[in-house]
């Protein structure tokens, strides 16, 4: 069941990461190195919103999906609705301070001067795009709850067609604005789907237009924890950018190439984590205590068969994969490679540590825990600062390379445990059927 649900995530995923690897493989082919580390210098800063975002449509979709377990088809209205409100809030809010702050963001992180005036332009249109992000995440992360994980990959499927045709329309007379604007109007196109579909589900009817009050706390509960979770990750994320930007322009390419085949190497791990929580979360408001283990074991072989898949690829044609992103001339083209191989590298071997992280994370979120991952997260931030700040004295570079790999599986420790005290006092309990 579990693993059923999780194949059109799997392939949404894949086809939503797809959609920035075109947009970096255009910049790097068409515009250049330059233009393609400009663009990686502004991918921390994006990310740091994005995972923002994206941890408080997760808690959104964790309150939906115990709702939907128990049937509880009015709460679930009266909770979207009152997301809906919440989500637009945010939106704007993150958007209209991260176009007005976007310079000295980048001037905070030492990015390189001659990349700034290409990184400001792409930063500001995606940040400005953020109630667009929002509200498209806030769609899909409802059809998920509902058990409909094949519009989201439709919704993908077109998104990812449009990209690639705006892009061609677009990069040419615009540069990397085109390439942003690109990005924006695509993903309207998913949002628009998304939309219709989920008003023929019924969920948009008989719930008014006014958020309910009594719905605020326990939906920011479950989601300000995730959102803030994935922030104090993603400030490792600032700082490590902040360290790489120190090393020049090569150096930034390179890294930037390897965090896009990074979020390649994570397609599955994204899907396993999305559709435990999502599974967890109905079963756990189902009082279903078996299926929730069930689940688990179900995502545990998903993410060891995919994991090692995944790794063979990345090692075996790793730097041929990184060689189709950019263009230019020869030894930079080779000093991009050589940092961008080393570090995929790094993370390909610690990945069995991402994965597991993100099936324990999910299933402890599921269950409606949000204190043990904003935890883990913190965990995370620890490993890469100190990393950071004493590996590179002693390895230099090399501090750089491990200092997300060391990060998964300290934190991963903390939420096996987790899982299992956490379990076991759910099986202790009659609440719950263990069948």
């Amino acid at each position: 069941m579990m693993i059923r649900f999780s194949g059109p995530l799997l392939l949404s995923n894949t086809l939503q990461l797809l959609f920035t690897v075109v947009d970096s493989a255009m910049l790097g082919r068409i515009l250049g190195v330059n233009s393609f580390a400009s663009v990686g210098a502004t991918a921390s800063l994006h990310w740091f919103a994005l995972s923002f975002v994206l941890g408080m449509c997760h808690g959104f979709g964790t309150f939906f999906a115990q709702r939907f377990g128990a049937k509880d088809m009015e709460g679930l209205r009266r909770a979207f609705i009152t997301a809906a409100y919440v989500a637009l809030f945010f939106g704007v809010a993150t958007g209209i301070s991260g176009i007005f702050t976007s310079r000295s963001l980048l001037l905070l992180l030492n990015t390189p001067t001659s990349l700034i005036p290409e990184a400001l332009i792409y930063l500001r249109f995606l940040l400005g795009g953020l109630p667009l992000t929002f509200a498209y995440n806030v769609l899909s992360i409802t059809l998920y709850s509902l058990g409909d994980s094949k519009t989201p990959l439709r919704a993908m499927v077109i998104a990812t067609v449009a990209n690639i045709i705006l892009n061609l329309a677009l990069i040419f007379p615009f540069g990397v604005a085109g390439v942003a604007a690109a990005s924006l109007l695509a993903q309207a196109l998913a949002f628009a789907y998304c939309f219709f579909t989920l008003r023929n589900t019924g969920i948009l009817k008989g719930c008014g237009r006014k958020p309910q009050s009594s719905y605020f706390a326990p939906l920011l509960r479950l989601a300000l924890p995730l959102a803030f979770r994935n922030a104090v990750i993603e400030m490792g994320g600032l700082l490590l950018q902040r360290s790489i930007n120190a090393y020049g322009v090569e150096f930034v390419a390179g890294m930037a190439a390897a965090r896009r085949m990074y979020s390649l190497l994570m397609i599955a791990g994204g899907a396993v984590e999305a559709s435990i929580v999502t599974f967890v979360a109905q079963n756990y408001g189902a009082k279903l205590l078996g299926r929730v283990k069930q689940g688990v074991l179900d995502g545990l072989r998903l993410a060891l068969i995919s994991t090692s898949v995944i790794m063979v690829i990345a090692l075996l044609f790793g730097r041929q994969i990184l060689g189709l992103l950019i263009d230019g001339d020869p030894a930079q083209i080779l000093a991009v490679l050589d940092v961008g191989t080393r570090q995929l590298t790094m993370m390909t071997l610690f990945l069995p540590f991402l994965y597991l992280l993100f099936l324990f994370r999910g299933a402890i979120q599921g269950m409606g825990n949000t204190l043990i991952p904003m935890l883990s997260g913190f965990i995370e931030l620890a490993v890469r600062v100190l990393s950071i700040l004493l590996l590179t004295r002693i390895w230099g570079v090399w501090g750089i390379h491990f200092a997300d790999p060391l990060a998964w599986p300290v934190a991963l420790i903390l939420l096996v445990i987790s899982y299992i005290i956490i379990f076991k006092k759910l099986n202790n309990q009659n609440l719950f059927e263990t069948r």
